[in-house]
């Protein structure tokens, strides 16, 4: 994964919008669009956070996986 910088802060590098699956991505944020609980979580992150999100929450680190229990989020691409 390349240094995070300001192009990769505003999105420039693409977003993806995720629900209830599984996706498969590098990417270094995810922002919650509802009240959202995690599944799985692959990344830099000791243990899998099961705590409920809430809308409008941002999750930052280096992550390559992501499955959403419930809700919905933008996963930033690296």
């Amino acid at each position: 994964m390349g240094q995070v910088n300001v192009y990769n802060l505003s999105g420039g590098n693409g977003s993806k919008y995720i629900t209830t699956t599984g996706t498969t991505a590098d990417f270094y944020c995810i922002q919650f669009l509802s009240d959202s609980v995690i599944n799985t979580l692959t990344g830099n992150m000791d243990g899998t956070p099961t705590e409920t999100f809430s809308k409008g929450d941002c999750l930052y680190g280096r992550f390559s996986y992501v499955y959403l229990t419930s809700g919905s989020a933008v996963i930033y691409l690296s």
